[in-house]
């Protein structure tokens, strides 16, 4: 009977989601605040309907797990050796820095109301609150496609750093039991042995991973795959558990070697259902574990606050300091701001060893949760507030980098003179890179501008005209001669920071022919309105070279493939963006005539 009364509150739950999330998208709130929602309501906040939620934590967590092994396929190993210093020095700084000050914070407060705690107490709730939450922020970056932008690449490299400091953290509470003295002696030998295990199950995984995928993969059964692949992922996930580490963490390891093979694309196509119900459920078992007394909620909604501004401030000082622009690191400090899933694990197991009261834990779950609503909305505002309060820091940089000396070589050399033929090309990626390549060809100077301090390095050594700056900042266009190019190509693939870039430049320079890379369609009339005078939108032009090469095939007149092209790309958005019932109209006119 107890498996029927589970499945009537599965239902339930699924019911209540759908109908929260179609009123939530109406107001255009994410998803995400719906699912938490559905759970207060549902728990004892709200209607206490479910009372039982130990199978849906369980649940819950496997879609945490589902969520990590997903995000880690979209990271290789290439790409985490690349975020070793966010790792390791930001990962470091960020959890002392924002559990000592929250911990001073919470003794300061809590004498201020009269309800004074030991220093004990004040350490649980500082490293409580300093870690984040992996599977909101990353879900929410993942969401918005910005996981590979530099604000949530330190994003990854701080919350990976998090869940590794799980396990010195647990140990730390140990320490904290009254009347007990545990070893440290035996205390740092467990950590190291769990390190240890760590690093030599990551060696197992790189070793084993890549030849079970391919002998998954291979064998033509989609039921094979779809069991295989629940297999490495909850495998990893088991074995990460058994050394002590995190079960998501385990996930995200086994997600990140496979990531390197090439089957890794089908991977993520066929566990992608499975993460999006899971994943969900962990959003409504959040707001299960909510039971909040409303005459302490308004003080605890002002602690949630606090918080937000403490860790965001912090994390945007950290990222400054090591050598991200003030914008990226802004938009870091928001992303970043909320307290994490984890943290319940920290609290609950406080409660369980006497550190922290019932009625305090509860209050510390209020704040954690208030911090989750809110960050769907932090993470949609950082780019505008970022670019906003960039300036503040530009008065006093906080880490001033000076520009490496200049090679020998000339290309590499001073800014181009002016009147001579020179583009300033933003951004030294793929699309760059293929730009600056044709201009090298064809003897066109240039100049470029990139955010990433090893880029710039790297191709400087070479002889490229690499210049390190925030293309949002007027001194860093004027590094690279904006003021006198003849054209200026963006091609980065953050919205926000390519229409601030636009403005800046056409400030600087009214006369420079500006192209703008766009990776859909949605931005374009922004894009336009901002001031750009061509935009390329990567979708539109792979149609493009497709029916230009079937015209050829038809042997159709040049002068009518390049009209149909200029058409599409001035004219795509209003040709594709038809209200469907207008669509419909024509077709019952067409079939009736």
């Amino acid at each position: 009977m107890h498996q029927y009364e589970f499945l009537g509150q599965m239902v339930l739950i699924g019911a209540l989601a759908i109908v929260n999330i179609l009123v939530f998208q109406k107001i255009r709130v994410p998803p995400v605040i719906g699912l938490i929602v559905t759970g207060i309501m549902l728990g004892p906040t709200g209607f206490h309907v479910v009372k039982d939620s130990g199978m849906i934590s369980t649940l819950a967590e496997m879609g945490v797990v589902l969520l990590l092994f997903t995000i880690g396929l979209e990271f290789s190993v290439d790409d985490m050796k690349k975020l070793q210093k966010i790792v390791v020095f930001g990962g470091t700084a960020q959890l002392l820095l924002t559990g000592l000050v929250i911990a001073g914070f919470s003794l300061w407060l809590m004498d201020a109301i009269g309800k004074s705690i030991g220093l004990r107490e004040a350490l649980v709730l500082g490293f409580s609150f300093s870690v984040s939450s992996t599977a909101l922020c990353l879900k929410i970056l993942s969401d918005r496609e910005e996981l590979g932008l530099e604000h949530g690449k330190i994003a990854v490299g701080i919350l990976i750093f998090q869940d590794m400091a799980i396990v010195p953290l647990m140990f730390g509470l140990s320490f904290m039991v009254p009347g007990r003295a545990p070893s440290i002696d035996s205390a740092v030998e467990e950590i190291i042995l769990v390190a240890l295990f760590g690093i030599i199950m990551f060696g197992v995984f790189r070793l084993l991973m890549p030849k079970l995928v391919r002998i998954i993969t291979s064998l033509h059964a989609g039921e094979v795959l779809v069991l295989g692949v629940l297999v490495l992922c909850f495998g990893a996930a088991y074995l990460a558990s058994l050394i002590g580490l995190s079960l998501a963490l385990g996930a995200f390891l086994a997600g990140m070697v496979i990531a390197s093979t090439d089957e890794s694309h089908r991977i993520s196509r066929t566990i992608d259902p499975f993460r999006e119900a899971m994943s969900s459920i962990f959003f409504v078992s959040v707001g299960l574990l909510l039971d909040v007394n409303m005459i302490d909620l308004p003080w605890l909604v002002l602690v949630a606050i606090v918080v937000l501004v403490v860790k965001g401030v912090i994390m945007a000082g950290i990222s400054m300091a090591l050598g991200f622009s003030s914008r990226v690191s802004v938009m870091a400090g928001m992303a970043l701001a909320q307290i994490g899933e984890f943290s319940f694990v920290l609290a609950g197991t406080a409660m369980d060893i006497g550190l922290l009261d019932n009625r305090m834990f509860q209050s510390m779950l209020t704040v954690i949760v208030v911090t989750m609503i809110v960050t769907p909305a932090l993470i949609a505002a950082a780019p505008k507030f970022a670019a906003q309060m960039a300036p503040v820091f530009r008065f006093r940089p906080l880490s001033p980098h000076p520009e490496p000396k200049q090679p020998a070589l000339a290309r590499a050399g001073a800014i181009v003179c002016k009147g001579e033929i020179h583009a300033a090309i933003i951004g030294f990626g793929l699309s760059g890179m293929n730009v600056a390549a044709v201009l090298n060809a064809t003897n066109l100077a240039y100049t470029v501008l990139d955010i990433d301090r090893r880029v710039v390095r790297t191709m400087r050594r070479k002889g490229e005209p690499l210049f390190y700056g925030d293309c949002t900042e007027r001194k860093s266009l004027l590094r690279i001669g904006v003021d006198h190019a003849r054209a200026v190509v963006i091609c980065i693939p953050d919205l926000t920071a390519s229409m601030e870039c636009i403005r800046q430049v056409r400030e600087i320079n009214g006369d420079a022919f500006i192209i703008v890379r766009s990776r859909s369609l949605e931005p374009v009339g922004q894009l336009y309105r901002a001031g750009a005078d061509a935009v390329v939108t990567e979708k539109f032009e792979t149609s493009i070279q497709i029916f230009s090469e079937l015209l050829k095939h038809f042997r159709v007149d040049p002068s009518t493939i390049l009209e149909q092209q200029e058409i599409i790309r001035r004219e795509g958005g209003m040709i594709f963006h038809e209200p469907a019932t207008e669509t419909a109209q024509t077709d019952t006119a067409s079939t009736g005539s």
